[in-house]
């Protein structure tokens, strides 16, 4: 079968002939695969930033791709669920079992996971194996490639989650990407009284957006952007979520909260980032970090998904056959793209 692999430590990715996987060991599945997404950790693994290049370098070579879903079609020894024909997606952070926070039942906590695409060999191909415990069967409501979106909306839910989010709050989401496009969509169908999204120079995202029914959009290339945010914002958002990963942001999300207000950090900017202390202080303002997605997180977006589909649709403006993947991968180097699916290949 073609596969998409990280075949060296050094940019770039090759696309491979590699054999079947074979049948699923004692509690796992194997899944035929639908559709995966091009996600921003495998545009850093293709270029090779150090972050990466640290923990993947021993383990190569790997096939990438986790942002999945597809069907069951053989399980192993000891699987109930999900069963043979279920649609599926995976959560690819899967625990090592071993380590500490694992060994006291906190596998979200876990400090060596063997995560789907970057450890273990990934979707980016016809089949793929995963823990059955790690597959989440797909609502029928939910068109199966809407379910390689679950992974990376629940990225949303969790910082929605991690800030407190209540229906009615006021929402601000700094990048228009697919995380930031994920927390503002699910925010609006989750009963936020208002969603505003800022970026800088990104008209493709934004159009995306806008298709989406997320309307109040500020582009901060814009010489009065700061301006009109500002007064947008009021007496201030209860909510501001960092999904830009530029350290800018954190003061500029500050800044616009109302007192009591927090904002979720999702964004992993390269340099630190300098803010307002006293600001801080005086306004009884929160920073939370938002990582390691937990279980619940899936939930939610499964949830919210089946119930009106149609709203998350949009976010996919790409599909490419699996051999185009350079296509695609350039698209989103590019910022011309929101979320490209990649397809394999038809079963013969």
């Amino acid at each position: 079968m073609l596969a998409l692999r990280k075949m060296a430590s050094e940019p770039g990715l090759a696309l491979c002939d590699v054999p079947h996987p074979g049948s699923p060991g004692p509690g796992e599945v194997l899944i035929e695969v639908s559709a995966t997404g091009i996600c921003g950790s495998d545009l850093h693994i293709e270029t090779w930033t150090e972050s990466y290049r640290a923990f993947m370098s021993a383990i190569l070579p790997v096939t990438l791709g986790h942002e999945t879903a597809g069907r069951v079609i053989e399980a192993g020894l000891g699987v109930a669920s999900p069963a043979l024909g279920d649609r599926v997606v995976i959560n690819p952070a899967v625990a090592c079992g071993r380590c500490v926070p694992c060994r006291r039942g906190d596998p979200v906590g876990c400090v060596d996971r063997q995560a789907v695409g970057m450890v273990r060999n990934g979707a980016f191909a016809r089949y793929v194996i995963a823990p059955a415990e790690y597959c989440y069967r797909l609502p029928d409501a939910i068109p199966e490639e809407l379910g390689a979106l679950v992974e990376p909306v629940s990225v949303g839910a969790h910082a929605l989650a991690v800030g407190g989010f209540q229906r009615g709050d006021r929402v601000v989401v700094f990048g228009p990407g697919p995380i930031g496009q994920g927390a503002a969509v699910l925010a609006k169908e989750m009963g936020a009284g208002e969603v505003v999204v800022v970026g800088r120079d990104d008209p493709a995202r934004f159009e995306t957006l806008r298709r989406a029914g997320i309307t109040r959009l500020f582009d901060l290339i814009e010489p009065d952007a700061p301006q009109r945010l500002a007064a947008a914002a009021g007496e201030g958002f209860d909510l501001a979520i960092d999904a830009a990963g530029v350290a800018a942001v954190v003061d500029q999300a500050l800044k616009l909260l109302r007192p009591c207000g927090v904002l979720a950090v999702a964004g992993l900017p390269e340099e630190p980032a300098l803010f307002d202390v006293l600001l801080l202080v005086k306004k009884r303002l929160q920073v939370r970090g938002v990582s390691r997605i937990p279980p619940a997180a899936w939930a939610t977006v499964l949830e919210v998904m089946a119930a009106n589909p149609p709203a998350f649709a949009p976010l996919i403006t790409h599909r490419l056959p699996l051999a185009d993947a350079q296509a695609g991968f350039d698209l989103c180097h590019r910022r011309l793209a929101s979320k490209v699916l990649l397809v394999p290949e038809s079963v013969d």
